[in-house]
């Protein structure tokens, strides 16, 4: 059920969302004050919802979606692959979407799955456009066929479309697309998102992408999980390390805010296809 606060609530978070996302494209930090409005604003936005429905109900699986959301994600920050500012991200949608049923639109379970989806989409077309922009750096490391490659998978995807009937005609085209795109994907993973930066431009939460060694050659800092703290960059500056290697990720909160966008509007576009395929 949808209550008319949800609207503000809905608006709220879809507001900052698309600050914090343009922040993260630009300078690849998102202001703490940004992260802190989500996450406060979303408890009391949560609370004013359960005494508007004057239930606990709306709230009640709270603590699922806190394991589900913010576990998740505490996950991927622990394992390298999300940044401290998308951990907090998720903890402040943990306390708006706290509903189990897949139709709702305050569903955290549908919240996952269309980030997961929507996410890995962002991330596909994000890293080729990366690929496209770092064109110049990115064909030295082009073998003999990969150009033959884009030309046959080209043909084969049109050709998949134009002649399978349907649902093949979607399913085959995207599946031979994402094979090919894994090839470029790899390439782009391993060459052109390390770049040297300056130490003086290195903020935290950037990963090193080696050893940094001092003038004598003694390590003083090896690459960690969960990048670069103040202190790192403070005993690089000490150290008068000028520069270092740091591996550049896509920003992840635009996936994120599309998961959002995508669960208000349409709940769980995934099931609601699944329902409507049966007998």
């Amino acid at each position: 059920m949808v209550y008319p606060i949800d609207y503000i609530i809905f608006i709220f978070v879809l507001s900052v969302l698309g600050l914090s996302s343009l922040f993260d494209i630009r300078t690849r930090e998102v202001p703490e004050f940004l992260l802190y409005t989500l996450i406060f604003g979303s408890v009391l936005l949560m609370l004013f919802r359960a005494v508007y429905a004057g239930s606990i109900s709306t709230i009640e699986y709270f603590p699922l979606s806190l394991i589900a959301l913010f576990g998740f994600s505490y996950l991927m920050y622990v394992m390298g692959q999300w940044a401290g500012g998308d951990v907090q991200i998720m903890l402040g949608l943990s306390f708006v979407f706290t509903s189990v049923s897949l139709t709702s639109n305050t569903s955290f379970i549908s919240l996952f799955i269309n980030i997961m989806v929507a996410g890995g989409i962002y991330g596909l077309f994000g890293t080729l456009v990366l690929g496209v922009l770092k064109y110049s750096k990115l064909k030295k490391y082009f073998k003999s066929y990969d150009f033959p490659l884009i030309a046959g998978g080209a043909v084969a995807v049109v050709s998949a479309y134009l002649l399978l009937p349907f649902p093949l005609e979607f399913f085959v085209p995207a599946i031979l697309f994402l094979l090919i795109a894994m090839r470029y994907m790899y390439l782009i993973s391993t060459t052109v998102v390390f770049v040297k930066t300056g130490t003086s431009k290195l903020i935290e939460g950037d990963w090193i992408a080696e050893d940094v060694k001092d003038a004598d050659g003694r390590t003083i800092l090896r690459p960690k999980s969960t990048g670069l703290t103040k202190h790192d960059i403070d005993k690089l500056k000490s150290n008068k390390i000028e520069e270092v290697l740091v591996k550049t990720g896509l920003p992840f909160i635009p996936g994120i805010f599309l998961g959002v966008l995508i669960t208000v509007l349409f709940g769980n576009p995934l099931f609601s296809i699944f329902i409507s395929s049966l007998p």
